[in-house]
């Protein structure tokens, strides 16, 4: 798959929401049947998401997850959306990163952003006030033990395995402040957006370093479906659970300050989500992925508790429906 070649994707936060561990091995196992059936059905890339120290099973180990998800697909770029780098040490990082890197044939996009859950920091012996200035530390650490450079001041000391593309993994950053957008701006490969409308800066920072438009993979919170009603009627109570979780990690704000949704139609009504079917969900993509250098688009796959039948419903609708019109469109 060429580089900037446009692709539509999955996201999934691998949550498992049943009891035993029976039931989260046939979880993740599924889920990893489920991306490569997705591949073989015209999607080109998956993102992880990253959380640590949640009860509900949360993706914590993000780039062992990509590493089994190299060995079942053959093209798809794998992602992770996002790793929190400033809890990772860069070091042991690289060597993970170029080890899915080498195992998928250069697949690898290392998505990253700060963190924003103050209990994630302190275990791994950081802290939410120190977390830019050990993202730009991490990240500098990283940049150069995925390009292969010495890491040591004698310059002996080389990051295993070597690289096996030019740059090593790409090292993207997700950002939605002013400042994040900057530094994706300056240091990423690319940016993980999440608000289309944050594209444009993007872009306009990266012009104001005198440098390329850069690149993009956008997301959106819609539901696209045959009947998008009927879906999220049977859907809902697995979107609130998601909704009312970002609320409390404070996705959204200080938690103590917003209220919980108590009924799945508060999702809706307050634009957590939206109901699109392909064609009207394809016409609002074109503009987006004309609005700047998009490479990527991604949505929510499966929602935590869903079963997995119902998210390839969805699956299988949009790459029937919605990618062939969004080509078509674009063509």
């Amino acid at each position: 798959m060429a580089r900037d070649e446009l692709t539509f994707g999955l996201y999934y936060d691998f949550r498992s929401l049943e009891p035993g561990p029976s039931a989260l091995t046939s979880r993740w196992q599924g889920i990893l049947e489920q991306v490569a059936w997705a591949e073989s059905i015209g999607f080109g890339s998956v993102w992880v998401s990253e959380h640590h120290f949640l009860d509900d099973n949360y993706a914590s180990s993000t780039v062992t997850l990509l590493a089994a998800l190299a060995a079942k697909t053959e093209h798809m770029w794998l992602g992770t959306n996002v790793l929190v780098l400033p809890v990772h040490n860069p070091l042991r990082l690289a060597e993970e990163a170029l080890t899915v890197d080498a195992l998928s044939g250069g697949r690898l996009r290392l998505g990253m952003g700060l963190g924003y859950r103050d209990p994630e920091f302190a275990p791994f012996g950081t802290t939410m006030r120190a977390r830019r200035r050990t993202f730009e530390a991490h990240f500098e650490v990283l940049r150069r033990a995925c390009h292969g450079e010495a890491i040591d001041p004698d310059g002996a000391v080389r990051v295993a395995p070597r690289p096996v593309r030019a740059g090593g993994p790409e090292l993207w950053i997700g950002a939605l402040s002013t400042p994040g957008i900057e530094r994706a701006a300056r240091l990423g490969d690319g940016f993980v957006c999440v608000l289309p409308t944050q594209i444009a800066e993007y872009v306009a920072a990266r012009r104001t370093l005198g440098l390329d438009d850069g690149r993009v993979t956008v997301g959106n919170q819609w539901i696209v479906a045959v009947d998008p009603e009927r879906t999220f009627a049977a859907i809902g109570p697995h979107v609130l659970y998601q909704v009312n979780k970002y609320i409390e990690y404070g996705a959204f704000g200080p938690p103590e300050l917003i209220p919980f949704l108590t009924d799945p139609r508060q999702v809706i009504e307050q634009g957590h989500y939206r109901l699109l079917d392909a064609a009207a969900a394809a016409d609002e993509l074109v503009a987006i992925i004309q609005s700047g250098p998009v490479v990527d688009c991604f949505g929510w796959t499966l929602f935590p508790g869903e079963p997995l039948d119902s998210a390839a419903a969805r699956i299988e609708y949009a790459a029937q429906h919605l990618v062939p019109a969004v080509r078509a469109k674009l063509a």
